[in-house]
């Protein structure tokens, strides 16, 4: 179909005599005013390291002997600080598979600076553009810029030739610093039908489209139009990184592209937008895919002691994944196909996602489970827009889903410390694809099927110096303890209790004690003896943060509006209890007054509270978020959430002697 396509639409571009003009440009390459090269600030965001002047792309379609499509871009960056150095760093991605290819080509830069008042330049040179594989399919040209300082401005301009007529490239108007005037331009046949999708939370200062009659040979048809686009963005802000997101490139303003038909006169008209039908059927017959489920009989004998060992399907379910999981080492690298085999991957006990969670689906299948395979994408790939047609490129990761009675599990077994049906934080990340022979697959919701849960307790006592003694646990559950399993681990479990005990300030842990390490079943339990060194001014008053440091002391969230949701991607529950035994011929003086807070839609609550019963002063604090997303609506609630913990957090209580004393 493709084939035939290429072929009429060639036919086509002769006959119209088509032709391209470039993109109409404000900016000219090469031109650079001194007032750009005086600018030391930049007026609409002052803490700005560096700032794009101008953004130019353009698109066209252009025969070159076959169908190509044409991208060319220019832009203009001013760095103010040196913070912003990296931004003379460039890469170009490019893409090739098979016998399809993109072509970097006519990189041109310049660096300009200011001497003396006088402008001058330098040249990238040639050679100091390279190189870079960064998949199996993408590469990338990088080149560094000359003699940037603070001050220069950098003008670069490429052109991107790809053999892919079936997509343009998105075109990103916003970035990691701000945008001045960002503009892009398309020239598309009248034939194509593409469907605009638009990213982001800044509105479009421009955005026209109109007809143009193809221009070339005097034998051109009358009836040959192109379709003119334009879309601009000026003053967008700079996309800033905060605590609790997926990527950036998430909430990046922005324009994708997809082809959703193609009609030629006298012609009926050709829907290219894919089926999940397809694609299903697609990789369920890859090699590196589907064909891998059936490869099984390298495992059999494993398959059988298991079987032989557990006779409920649920003990089998365990067993399996705890083979896989406790036998494979992930070598960190995702994957939407396997590397060469899971035969290979099994034999050298190591592989990439795919590698791992195919081979433990093929295992379920070969035992007689209800099995199959989900494409999904990492939380720092992006989100899937599921509204879309499929794009597999899209996807980067393999887990398994697997159905035992009413119930429905997805595993991952590149991760020895995550119990059974629970998903590493990596992967929650809205939904995935369900792949299964016979059948177009389904959406499945990635959703943390546990909770970050953390209690800490303590029992103190408190002398006339101010001294306080006691004992503390930790107790850490859900994500929580796969966390600190990690960080213990990775440490060395001495090392870790080591470090736990080292006095830091006032305040000193000994002789901790860590409890279920192996117990993947349990929360982590850790042990300690507690000291403090005497705080009072003099004998009279002492002065007691019951929080012992463990309260928040920042807000994760600093931007005053933010346009992009908070996800956290688990619920959270975080609970210290302490006691405090005061001692005798002491009274409490002052103490935090007990709050709760709730955030709207039953979000998430904040409790806070302080008793004394005789000579002992109980402090409680809960903080819990239940549930893993916020929007852009309620990020004020949130903020102002955190804020009212980190105040009371920082309140004391403060121990005075009575007057009999």
């Amino acid at each position: 179909m493709k084939a035939n396509f290429t072929k009429l639409f060639v036919l086509a571009l002769v006959l119209a005599g088509f032709s391209h003009h470039s993109a109409a440009q404000a900016v000219k390459f090469g031109k650079v005013s001194e007032e750009e090269l005086k600018m030391s600030v930049y007026d609409k965001d002052t803490s700005a390291a560096a700032v794009i002047l101008s953004d130019y792309g353009f698109s066209r379609f252009e025969y070159m002997g076959e169908l190509k499509v044409v991208f060319e871009r220019q832009v203009r960056i001013k760095i103010l600080k040196k913070s912003a150095y990296d931004w003379a760093d460039m890469e170009v991605p490019y893409f090739q598979k098979g016998s399809g290819k993109e072509r970097v080509s006519s990189i041109k830069g310049y660096t300009y600076n200011l001497d003396n008042g006088k402008i001058t330049k330098e040249k990238l040179e040639s050679k100091s553009v390279f190189e870079e594989q960064k998949s199996e399919y993408w590469f990338a040209k990088k080149f560094t810029m000359p003699n940037v300082k603070e001050g220069s401005v950098i003008d670069i301009s490429y052109t991107v030739t790809s053999d892919f007529v079936y997509t343009l490239r998105d075109w990103e108007f916003q970035h990691s610093i701000p945008v001045v005037w960002s503009e892009y331009r398309a020239r598309i046949p009248e034939y194509f039908d593409y469907k605009f999708l638009m990213q982001g939370y800044h509105g479009l200062y421009k955005n026209e489209s109109l007809k143009e009659a193809a221009t070339g040979s005097a034998s051109a048809s009358p009836d040959m139009l192109n379709n003119a686009y334009v879309w601009i963005m000026k003053d967008v802000p700079a996309l800033k990184e905060e605590k609790y997101i997926t990527t950036l490139d998430d909430y990046q303003s922005k324009i994708e592209f997809e082809l959703q038909r193609v009609s030629f006169p006298g012609r009926p008209s050709q829907i290219m937008t894919g089926d999940w039908a397809k694609v299903t059927s697609d990789l369920m017959t890859a090699d590196k895919f589907g064909v891998q489920l059936n490869r099984n009989g390298f495992f059999k004998d494993e398959l059988a002691a298991i079987q032989s060992k557990h006779k409920s399907q649920q003990e089998q379910l365990a067993a399996i994944y705890n083979l896989v999981k406790n036998r494979m080492k992930w070598n960190d690298r995702n994957g939407l196909e396997a590397t060469t085999s899971i035969r290979k991957a099994w034999d050298e006990r190591t592989g990439n996602a795919a590698d791992i969670n195919l081979l433990l689906t093929s295992m379920l299948l070969e035992a007689g489970f209800d099995a199959a395979p989900v494409i999904i994408s990492t939380r720092n790939n992006g989100r899937i827009n599921t509204a879309m047609s499929p794009m597999v490129t899209k996807f980067n990761y393999v887990i398994a889903q697997v159905k035992v009675g009413e119930k429905e599990y997805l595993l991952d077994a590149t991760d020895p410390l995550l119990p059974l049906g629970v998903l590493p934080g990596r992967c929650l990340n809205g939904q995935g694809r369900l792949v299964k022979k016979g059948s177009p697959g389904r959406w499945v919701d990635l959703a943390p099927a546990i909770s970050y849960t953390k209690l800490v307790s303590a029992n103190l006592f408190i002398n006339g110096q101010g001294e306080i003694v006691g004992t503390g646990s930790e107790s850490l559950g859900g994500y929580g303890a796969i966390s600190m399993r990690r960080t213990i681990l990775d440490e060395g479990e001495n090392n870790y209790t080591e470090r736990l005990a080292k006095e830091v300030g006032d305040f000193k842990l000994t002789k901790p004690v860590v409890k279920n390490l192996d117990d993947l079943t349990n929360p982590v339990n850790i042990t300690y003896n507690i000291n403090v060194n005497g705080s009072g001014r003099g004998n009279d008053i002492i002065y007691l943060n019951p929080m012992l440091g463990r309260g928040e002391k920042e807000n994760p969230f600093k931007l005053t509006e933010r346009l992009y949701p908070v996800d956290f991607g688990m619920p959270i529950d975080e609970t210290y209890i302490c006691s405090f035994t005061i001692p005798e011929g002491y009274e409490m003086e002052e103490a935090p007054q007990s709050i709760a807070v709730n955030l709207p839609e039953n979000g998430g609550r904040f409790m806070y509270m302080v008793q004394q019963q005789g000579n002992a002063i109980q402090v409680m604090s809960k903080v819990n978020i239940s549930k893993p997303v916020f929007y852009a609506q309620e990020y004020a609630h949130l903020k102002e959430f955190y804020n009212r913990i980190i105040a009371k957090h920082a309140e004391q209580i403060v121990l005075k002697k009575t007057a009999a004393n």
